[in-house]
């Protein structure tokens, strides 16, 4: 019992909310500008627009409006208006249940719509006349009308219209038990209601939705739509679509099987007031109707009966054999006008191909010499073609020659240039060379003295101060060192070569710069002094204490090490066979860690110093300032590569000339 009183006071509310909404409607906005408006096409308009805002509230005050703006259109000879005042009065019929009126003015409307040419308003009639054929169950006529209405408002693009055709669609699909195609219309309909702010269209489409999702079983959506369309009706006062939803929910609560529910006969007695309330025939027909079969089906035989004829007369109202007829025969007569328009628009199309066929035909006379003409005038131009294509022939086979010249020569450059690569592999390897050789040289000499001091030494004296075993110690050490040498010269030309190839890297290995820089100091001092005996030089060093290992290849930083140092004594003697007084020669090595977290080496030497035109080029491979055969010009090529490339450090220089030159190392140390 709860549901039917909670649906009773829903009603009530819903029906207080409508009347205060009422009395802010846009009517009294309306009829204000009305009253002071004078005789002419705005008055027109403007009655126009108050007759289509009541004909869903009350259609008699629809015709009534109407039938004063159609007067006063005449009056002034307005035929636009007129064209819009008939279509208006038509809807306002049909609400009012006059059919044949409803057909009569709206086929008027339409004519008139079509003499003045305009579309939107015969694309509006042609949906007056659709909507109508459809309220009398009459589907197909209804398409027919609908489908025209529906390609007139695309054309002109009158959204105003086609948001209303595309719900009417959706209607007459229903009717004809096509939920599908009823359901892709009415909701194209509903989009552009909104867009449009269609409120009229808007209730009436959300409430036919409701009635597709309850056709298609999902109770759900039909509920939520008819909700819909009902909140926002009432407070409008849409009659129709206060009707169809409040006889959509009835139905929704009337079971397949067994007597109707009570909401059913409450929603079911809501339309009908609602109808007869607003004098909408048809929805006081369709009410009555299913109160009749409802309270049948309750057994409640005097009820069914009071209802039964109250349907009776209301149907004999709307269809009646003599409003049949006449319907019928305006409505044939109209769609025999149509056709009969369709056939003469075909005529037209017709006519105006053949001219356009004949005037095509005769421009083609004109063309078809023109044609004639530029045949000839292309045919000389071929020969002539012809002849500048054999000298382009002429000319392409001169350049397939020169082609092959520069083929030819491009193969000389490659294999220059592979020359070029092989003779500065060997540069570099020989460069590499010279120091490990120049120790076995030297070691090689000294061993050969050895041997021959041992081979003259008297047999006697070996077992006297022990010189022999001196000799023979001395002997082997020097053989290790050749050895060393040998094994470093060997090391030198694989890392060349692997460098050569392009292979993969060597692994880098944590070491300790200090005790790396120091060996090949003393390496490239010994260098210096077996190739000058008598060369001495001060090798002061600042090593920085706890110095971080440093991953780096060992081998290739050691030869950086070593052509740094190399340069340096070279440069320092170079100073010294000057003869400068007071000169002494020193090449100072000093190690730091800076606070970004890199280590710093530094090679200074007093020597003569580099101009600061040779420290521009100083890096480029083949360059050098010492004399020739003293040094390939790969050496610092070589070291800055390894510094940059392969350790991700820095290589550079500063000097001073007649005073220092140094050359500063930067390599990063890992966040441990």
């Amino acid at each position: 019992m709860k549901s039917p009183i909670l649906l009773v006071l829903l009603g009530l509310a819903l029906q207080t909310r409508a009347a205060v909404s009422a009395a802010a409607s846009p009517l009294d906005s309306l009829r204000r500008q009305l009253a002071t408006m004078p005789a002419d096409t705005t008055r027109v308009l403007l009655l126009a627009q108050l007759a289509t805002e009541l004909t869903q509230i009350d259609p008699l005050a629809t015709i009534v409006y109407c039938r004063q703006a159609l007067q006063l259109a005449q009056k002034i000879g307005f035929r636009r208006g007129e064209a819009l005042v008939l279509i208006r009065l038509g809807s306002g019929f049909r609400e009012a249940g006059n059919y044949p009126a409803a057909l009569q003015f709206g086929l008027k409307g339409l004519h008139l719509a079509e003499e003045v040419g305009s579309a939107p308003l015969v694309a509006r009639g042609l949906n007056a006349l659709g909507y109508l054929s459809w309220e009398q169950g009459n589907s197909r006529p209804a398409l027919f009308y609908l489908r025209r209405a529906k390609a007139v408002a695309e054309h002109s693009h009158a959204d105003a219209v086609l948001t209303r055709v595309l719900g009417n669609i959706g209607n007459v699909y229903q009717q004809l038990h096509q939920p599908d195609s009823a359901l892709l219309y009415s909701r194209q309909g509903l989009a552009l209601d909104l867009r449009n702010h269609d409120l009229s269209s808007e209730v009436g489409d959300a409430a036919m939705l409701g009635n597709i999702y309850a056709s298609l079983g999902n109770r759900s959506r039909a509920q939520y739509y008819y909700r819909y369309s009902l909140r926002r009706s009432l407070g409008a006062g849409f009659t129709f679509a206060i009707c169809r939803a409040y006889l959509g929910q009835a139905r929704l609560f009337y079971p397949p099987a067994g007597p109707p529910t009570d909401s059913a006969l409450y929603f079911a007695r809501q339309a009908l007031r609602t109808a007869q309330r607003g004098n909408y025939p048809r929805g006081q027909y369709e009410a009555a109707q299913f109160l009749a079969t409802a309270q049948a089906a309750r057994h409640d035989t005097a009820a069914a009966f009071r209802y039964l004829r109250l349907a009776n007369t209301t149907r004999d109202t709307l269809f009646s054999a003599t409003t049949l007829s006449q319907m019928q025969a305006l409505d044939v007569s109209e769609r025999l006008r149509l056709g009969e328009l369709d056939r003469q628009r075909a005529q037209a199309a017709t006519h105006r191909r053949q001219v356009w066929l004949l005037a095509a035909l005769a421009a083609a006379v004109p063309a078809l010499l023109l044609l004639w003409h530029n045949g000839r005038l292309r045919q000389r131009a071929n020969q002539q073609l012809n002849v500048q294509n054999a000298q382009l022939e002429t000319q392409r086979d001169e350049l397939r020659a020169t082609l092959a010249r520069l083929e030819e020569t491009q193969a000389q450059l490659v294999q220059s240039e592979k020359m070029a690569f092989l003779g500065e592999l060997t540069a570099g390897i020989a460069h590499e060379l010279q120091n490990p050789l120049a120790f076995v040289k030297n070691f090689a000499d000294v061993s050969a003295l050895l041997v021959d001091d041992i081979t003259g030494e008297p047999s006697s004296s070996a077992n006297g101060d022990g010189s022999q075993e001196l000799l023979l110690a001395g002997l082997r050490r020097n053989l290790r060192e050749i050895s060393q040498h040998d094994q470093r010269a060997t090391a030198i030309i694989a890392s060349m070569l692997a460098r050569s190839h392009g292979g993969p890297p060597p692994p880098h290995q944590p070491t300790n710069l200090n005790t790396l820089a120091l060996e090949y100091l003393r390496l490239a001092y010994q260098g210096m002094r077996a190739k000058d005996k008598s060369f001495v030089a001060a090798r002061p060093t600042h090593l920085a204490e706890h110095l971080p290992l440093v991953p780096v290849v060992a081998p290739d930083l050691g030869r950086v090490f070593l052509n740094l140092f190399s340069n340096a004594f070279y440069a320092v003697r170079q100073r010294q066979q000057c003869g400068e007084a007071g000169y002494l020669p020193a090449v100072q090595l000093s190690t730091r860690l800076l606070p970004s977290g890199h280590v710093e080496v530094r090679i200074r030497d007093n020597g003569p110093g580099t101009p600061a035109a040779v420290r521009a080029s100083i890096f480029q491979p083949f360059f050098t300032t010492k004399v020739a055969g003293e040094g390939t010009g790969l050496g610092l090529a070589l070291a800055h590569d390894i510094v940059v490339r392969d350790h991700g450090g820095t290589l550079t220089v500063d000097s001073r000339e007649n005073d220092y030159t140094e050359f500063i190392i930067c390599l990063p140390v890992p966040v441990a």
